[in-house]
C-alpha cells in the first residue's frame, strides 16, 4: 500500500486525486504558476488535520493549508508531489462572549460570516480584507490581512487574541488568552500570525470584537494631481483627525476605475477615499475639517452615506480587477513606505514605468503608508520588461525605509527579496525558529524563506 494509500484509508471521503478536482486546488489569486498536487485532503474537523499531519511526517511529503484561495503572494500553491489541506470545512462559529469582547471560529470561517455573526451579538469586528465574501478567518491570520480600516484599527493580527494550530509532529498548540491583558510566556500567539502557514496549521481563531461605530460617513474627494492627493495624506497623518480609512488612486488607476458602471466620472487627475466613523455628526464634521485643512483644495468632495457608501466599498473592493481590465498582463506588488515618503514614491512609481515602458499605476490604503503598485503591460513583450519594473518598485520601497508587502504575506512571489530587506541576521533566526516548529520542513515548504 502506498502512502498517499494509507492516507486515504485513514480518511475515508476525504481524500481527493481525481486531476479535475486537483486543479481547483493547484493555485491563487497571484500569478505564480500554479501546480497540481499529488492529493487534497477536505479536512472535516481539527482531528482530519491532526491525522494528515502525523502521516505526512512519516513519510516526508509537503502540507499546504489552504483556505479560501484568495492569497496574492503564492503562499497557498501546493509543492510538487505534495498534499493540500483544505481547511474550509472547519466552518463553525463557537462560543461568542460580546461582554468578554471575543469570539472563537473555526479556521475555514469565511470572514464576511463571521463580521454578520459578530454584527448579530451586538459587536463589531472590524479587520475587512478585499477579498471580505470568499477569503477565510485562518487564512486572514496566516498572513496578517490588512484592509482599508486597519488605518484606525489595524491589521487583523492586532484583533487576534488566541490561534489554535497544529504542529507539523500533529501536536495542537492553543495559544494566546481569553482577556485583554497577558503576558505569560513566550507569545506563540505573534509568531502563528502571519506565518503562512510554515509553523503550523490554523484550526481554530480567537478574535476580539468591538462596540460597533454609531455614525459612518465616506467621501470621494476628487484632486486635480497625485500630488495634490499624497500631499493631502501627509497633511491628514499630521492634522489630529484619525479617518478610519483613506485611500488614494492616482491618475493611471483612476482613468481605468472611471471606465466602471456607477462610478463617478468626475475630472480629476487623482482620487482619495476618506471614511471617518464615531458619534452622530462627528464623522461628518470631521470630514468637512479635512478637506477644508488642505493646502491644495479638492477639485470636488461626494459625500458617500447609506446606499451611495456601499457602491462605494463595493468598487474600492473590484479595484484590483478594474484596474487590470484590458491589460495582457500584470504583476500586483503592495509595498509600503512611511507616510512621509509617499509623494515621493508615488512620483518614482511614474519614473518606472516610463523606465521600462510598462504602465505603471498605484492605488491603496496610502494612509497607513500601503500602496498597491500594479505594473501592467499591454503587449506580448511588456512581459519581457517587467520584471525589472517591479524590483525596481521593491527597491524603491526599501530605499525609503519601506516594506516589500504591507498586507498579502512573502509566499513565494516575494522571498526572493526578503533578505534585503532583514538582512542575514534576523533570516538566520527565521530559519531556526522554522526548523524548531517544523523540524522535517513539510509545512508549505518554499514559502516566506527564500532558499538557502
Amino acid at each position: 500500500m502506498t502512502p498517499l494509500h494509507r492516507l486515504a484509508a485513514a480518511l475515508p471521503d476525504r481524500v481527493r486525486r481525481d486531476p479535475d478536482e486537483l486543479a481547483a486546488f493547484a493555485g491563487d489569486e497571484s500569478i505564480c504558476e500554479p501546480v497540481l498536487p499529488a492529493a487534497v485532503v477536505l479536512a472535516r474537523d481539527e482531528a482530519d488535520v491532526v491525522a494528515t499531519l502525523r502521516w505526512a511526517t512519516a513519510h516526508g511529503v509537503p502540507v499546504t493549508p489552504r483556505g479560501g484561495g484568495s492569497g496574492k503572494a503564492g503562499g497557498c500553491i501546493p509543492s510538487v508531489g505534495g498534499v493540500v489541506l483544505d481547511l474550509t470545512g472547519l466552518s463553525s462559529i463557537g462560543a461568542v462572549r460580546p461582554v468578554d469582547g471575543w469570539a472563537e471560529a473555526g479556521a475555514g470561517v469565511v470572514t464576511a460570516d463571521f463580521k454578520e455573526a459578530a454584527a448579530e451579538a451586538g459587536r463589531w469586528y472590524a479587520p475587512d480584507p478585499g477579498a471580505l465574501g470568499w477569503s477565510t478567518l485562518g487564512g486572514n491570520v496566516a498572513t496578517n490581512a490588512g484592509g482599508p480600516v486597519a488605518l484606525r484599527y489595524g491589521v487583523t493580527g492586532d484583533h487576534v487574541l488566541g490561534v489554535r494550530a497544529v504542529l507539523a509532529d500533529g501536536r495542537v498548540v492553543d495559544t494566546g488568552r481569553r482577556q485583554p491583558k497577558g503576558v505569560a510566556g513566550y507569545d506563540l500567539r505573534g509568531l502563528l500570525v502571519g506565518s503562512e502557514g510554515t509553523l503550523g496549521v490554523i484550526t481554530q481563531v480567537r478574535l476580539a470584537l468591538l462596540p460597533r461605530p454609531r455614525e459612518v460617513v465616506a467621501a470621494w474627494v476628487f484632486f486635480e494631481s497625485v500630488d495634490d492627493a499624497a500631499a493631502a495624506v501627509v497633511e491628514g497623518a499630521g492634522s489630529g483627525l484619525r479617518p478610519r480609512a483613506l485611500e488614494l488612486f492616482d491618475g493611471v488607476a483612476l482613468a481605468r476605475m472611471q471606465r466602471a458602471p456607477r462610478f463617478p466620472g468626475d475630472p480629476a487627475g487623482a482620487l482619495l477615499l476618506v471614511e471617518f466613523d464615531g458619534e452622530p455628526g462627528q464623522p461628518a464634521r470631521d470630514l468637512a475639517a479635512f478637506a477644508e485643512g488642505l493646502a491644495a483644495s479638492p477639485t470636488s468632495v461626494r459625500i458617500a452615506t447609506g446606499e451611495d457608501r456601499d457602491v462605494l466599498w463595493a468598487l474600492r473592493r473590484e479595484a484590483s480587477r478594474l484596474v487590470k481590465d484590458g491589460a495582457a498582463g500584470w504583476v500586483s506588488e503592495d509595498i509600503a513606505v512611511p507616510l512621509g515618503a509617499i509623494p515621493a514614491t508615488l512620483r518614482r512609481v511614474r519614473e518606472i514605468g516610463e523606465e521600462h515602458g510598462v504602465i505603471a499605476l498605484a492605488y491603496g490604503h496610502a494612509g497607513d503608508g500601503n500602496l498597491h503598485v500594479n505594473v501592467l503591460w499591454e503587449d506580448a513583450s511588456g512581459a519581457e520588461r517587467a520584471p525589472a519594473a517591479v524590483a525596481a518598485v521593491v527597491d524603491a520601497a526599501l530605499d525609503v525605509g519601506g516594506t516589500i508587502t504591507g498586507e498579502h504575506g512573502v509566499g513565494l512571489a516575494k522571498r526572493a527579496f526578503l533578505r534585503r530587506e532583514v538582512g542575514d541576521a534576523q533570516l538566520a533566526v527565521m530559519r531556526a525558529v522554522k526548523r524548531a516548529w517544523d523540524p522535517a520542513g513539510i509545512l508549505n515548504p518554499g514559502k516566506v524563506l527564500p532558499p538557502g
